[in-house]
Parts: structure tokens; C-alpha cells; sequence
């Protein structure tokens, strides 16, 4: 694995904590009831989970972890990048023995149960909007994921491949919202926010959160919504947890990513992430980006 890929699998487990403080409560509780509705609605079968753009399974984790899902499941992570599915096999089964669960590997994947719950987990490298296509499924999930495509057609995609009356969410859905404080200089920050906010748009979308909510207010229930941003701040002059890893890896990301299109020129942006490391290194650097959590429901009949 290349150092490349190890400081984003750190990035990942690091933004685990900036994750759940974010996490809109009242989408995720109402996720939680909807799953037990399907539940009952899914006969003899196990409760069959979709999870694209999964990472290192943090999701899969925070649902076990608050109880969420049902006696019998199968659940299948999906990503494109190997390294992340080679991360999220290694680390989950030891994460299922620190919460209660014993793991056993099963053919290609890992079954993780205790007295009153079982899932059989499944690992994909694959393309999600490929891999939807191989089977239909209870619940589709897909964290920070939408703002790397066009909205609507990503959304559409995926959601055939739910069954009639199945259910949607995608949480920390990116809406067009990069806030770091103190300025470095006022034209400058907001030069380089407009910039990052036009990378985003050439392949993805940085008003994901909003353009979600329209499509899926024309063809399916919405039954949940609400803001989901990251705050990351210090706390007396320190950040918690692994906190400090993750602002600096954000400040790189957008620096590399305006450097690599020649949006901003290289030294202006040297020396602008020079300034908000520092910034960090003093425990004076705060962090906002504006999310949505949305979760829905699509017809019962097609």
C-alpha cells in the first residue's frame, strides 16, 4: 500500500469522529424505524443492505453500533478502490469482537453474530453503478458520495436498484458550503473556495445536498432531511482525537487539487497552506462544511 493510500485510510478513520457529531439525529433515527418497517415486509429473505462508496465500513460500523439493523442481514460494501476493500476486511473483524459480535470468515466474505443478531457481510471492488445492477436490494447506502457525479443521473441510477417500496440514505452529502477561519487573506480565501467549488463541479457536484432533495421530491418520498455539516474547532488550543490529521489532509486536498488544475497559482497556494498549517499547529484553525443528510423512499409500485 503506498504512502498515498495509507494517509487517506487514516483520513477516513480519522473523520469517523467529525462524522458523528455531524449526523443529523432525527434522519438517522427515523432510518432506523424505516429499516424495521422493511423488516417485516421481507418475508423468509434475509434484509439485503447495498453500502456504495464504503470505505473502510465506518458506516457499516455506526449501524451496528446504534442497533439499527435487523436479526438477518446481508450486507455488501462496494468501493472502486482496493486498498479501501483490503482496509475494511482487515479491520472489521477485530471492531466485531470490541463491540460483541465473533467474526468468521465465509467464502469471499465475513459473517459477524452474537445471541440475537447475524450479517453476512460481502466485499466488492467494483463500480457502484455496475455493481447495483446484480441484484435489488432492501436499503441502498451511499455516504459522501453524490457530489462526485452528477447528481440526478448518480441518484436515478442507483435507486433502481432498490425493490418497490424500498428505502435510500445518503448522509454528509456535500452542498456547497467551505468555511476555514481566520482568514488568511479575505480575497484569497474566497478565490480559493470558488475555485475548490469549481473543481468539485467538473466531473461531480458541490451542491449535491440540494439537487438530491429536488430530484427525489418528484419521484419519491422524501422522509427525512436535515444538515449534516462538519465543525471541526479546537478545544483550549487542542483538537480532538485524530482531528488534527483530518484538517490537515483537508487543507491539502484542496490545495493539490487547485494546484493540479492550475486554478491558483503554485506559490500563492504554497503559501497559503503553509499559513493554515500553522493555523493548525497553534490549535486556532476552525472548520465548516455544509451537509445534508437525506433519506427516503421510493413507490411501492413502479
Amino acid at each position: 500500500m503506498s504512502n498515498t493510500d495509507d494517509r487517506f485510510r487514516r483520513y477516513l478513520a480519522a473523520k469517523r469522529t467529525v462524522d458523528d457529531r455531524a449526523l443529523d439525529r432525527q434522519v438517522f433515527d427515523r432510518l432506523a424505524t424505516e429499516v424495521t418497517r422493511l423488516d417485516e415486509e421481507r418475508g423468509e429473505r434475509p434484509f439485503r443492505v447495498l453500502d456504495v462508496g464504503a470505505g473502510i465500513g465506518a458506516t457499516l460500523e455506526r449501524l451496528v453500533e446504534h442497533d439499527v439493523l435487523p436479526a438477518a442481514v446481508e450486507y455488501t460494501l462496494v468501493d472502486r478502490q482496493a486498498a479501501n476493500v483490503d482496509a475494511v476486511r482487515e479491520r472489521l473483524p477485530w471492531w466485531a469482537t470490541d463491540v460483541g459480535y465473533e467474526a468468521t470468515e465465509v467464502d469471499s466474505g465475513l459473517r459477524i453474530e452474537n445471541e440475537d443478531r447475524w450479517i453476512d457481510i460481502e466485499f466488492a471492488v467494483a463500480d457502484a453503478f455496475e455493481y447495483v445492477e446484480t441484484s435489488t436490494w432492501d436499503l441502498l447506502i451511499g455516504q459522501a458520495f453524490l457530489d462526485l457525479f452528477d447528481t440526478e443521473r448518480a441518484f436515478d441510477a442507483l435507486r433502481d436498484g432498490l425493490r418497490p417500496g424500498g428505502c435510500w440514505y445518503f448522509p454528509i452529502t456535500f452542498d456547497g458550503g467551505t468555511v476555514l477561519r481566520p482568514t488568511v487573506d479575505p480575497d484569497l480565501d474566497a478565490r480559493i473556495e470558488r475555485a475548490f467549488h469549481a473543481h468539485i463541479d467538473d466531473g461531480g457536484d458541490s451542491h449535491a445536498g440540494s439537487h438530491l432533495l429536488a430530484r427525489a421530491s418528484e419521484i419519491d418520498t422524501v422522509l427525512a432531511a436535515g444538515g449534516s455539516d462538519w465543525v471541526v474547532h479546537p478545544r483550549s488550543g487542542e483538537y480532538p482525537d485524530d482531528e488534527t490529521f483530518f484538517l490537515r489532509y483537508i487543507v491539502d486536498t484542496i490545495a493539490g487539487a487547485l494546484d493540479e488544475t492550475g486554478q491558483c497559482d503554485s506559490a500563492t497556494l504554497a503559501g497559503w497552506a503553509a499559513a493554515r498549517h500553522r493555523q493548525i499547529d497553534r490549535g486556532e484553525l476552525v472548520y465548516v462544511a455544509h451537509q445534508l443528510d437525506a433519506l427516503g423512499r421510493i413507490p411501492a409500485e413502479r
